[in-house]
């Protein structure tokens, strides 16, 4: 039960990390938000590890995997800040739903695992909903291809399965706890190099309370704790099933940014979510049968 609880959690935290992203764009760059994420974050998961008594320790033959989701992660978190630029808060919770469906693919391409037609159909229903939502409806024009930050968000997607794919191995071999702070603390280092030479630290001192507050949101929150309560769920349920619970992101993120950032919902959007919504629905319908089998 409490492994449900910590999921439910983790996508919760995450769609509201959307609406702090967008708020902290307004003062720092996606390099900057990630490193001062990181600095929150870190100390808070070292802190839990030595309270639990867990050792920090990795077998040679797993360390290169460290360093593959450690990349992978950081290109993750660049592309989807990055896409929050030029995209709605609103938006990217209803695209980032079709993760499911992405890991689902990714499995199939690099841990074999088999994907009927039931996830094929699912997919191809919430292609079509990702296409109404990038596209506005006006697919005929065309000018949807040119939406940078909508396919940015698709391309998260696309990384995040496949960093859930790659330290699927270490979340069953190591405390979930460990693995997080392994793979985030490389990242962590090679963007506080850069923002020591890059960045002016006086600004960050002169941040508003919004800011600050939607910061230490990301770090606690959205970083620390939602990447250690993911892990716990991919290290208990696997990664497929523990995707499943990313569809219900969309309906955090809309709850919160619709009256806070006055983002607009509009049939169009509601129409391609739902369509998101139901091939994520469609694949898992196969998926929970198969787990019961």
């Amino acid at each position: 039960m409490l492994v449900y609880i910590y999921l439910l959690l983790t996508i919760i935290f995450w769609g509201w990390s959307f609406i702090a992203t967008k708020i902290l764009l307004d003062y720092v760059t996606p390099v900057e938000l990630m490193g001062l994420r990181f600095i929150i974050a870190l100390p808070i998961l070292y802190a839990i590890i030595v309270a639990k008594g867990i050792k920090l320790k990795f077998e040679p033959k797993h360390r290169k995997w460290v360093l593959i989701g450690s990349a992978i992660v950081t290109a993750h978190f660049l592309v989807q800040i990055t896409g929050l630029i030029y995209t709605s808060a609103t938006n990217t919770g209803w695209i980032i739903a079709v993760t499911p469906l992405v890991m689902a693919l990714a499995a199939f391409a690099f841990l074999k695992e088999k994907i009927g037609r039931k996830e094929m159909a699912g997919i191809g229903v919430a292609t079509i909903g990702i296409v109404l939502l990038v596209s506005k409806g006006k697919i005929a024009s065309l000018d949807w291809i040119q939406s940078v930050g909508d396919w940015l968000i698709l391309a998260s997607a696309h990384t995040w399965a496949l960093y859930t794919v790659a330290t699927r191995d270490l979340v069953r071999s190591y405390n979930p706890l460990v693995v997080t702070f392994a793979i985030l603390l490389p990242s962590a280092v090679l963007l506080l190099g850069h923002m020591t030479f890059a960045s002016e630290w006086s600004r960050f001192l002169q941040l508003p309370l919004e800011a600050v507050v939607a910061l230490i949101f990301l770090g606690v929150c959205s970083t620390a704790l939602a990447h250690w309560f993911w892990q716990e769920g991919v290290a208990k349920l696997g990664a497929a099933r523990s995707g499943f619970f990313l569809y219900l992101m969309p309906l955090a993120t809309t709850v919160l940014a619709v009256p806070y950032l006055d983002e607009k919902f509009g049939l169009l959007t509601a129409a391609g979510g739902v369509l998101v919504l139901a091939g994520v629905y469609i694949a898992q319908r196969r998926a929970a049968r198969t787990t019961r089998v």
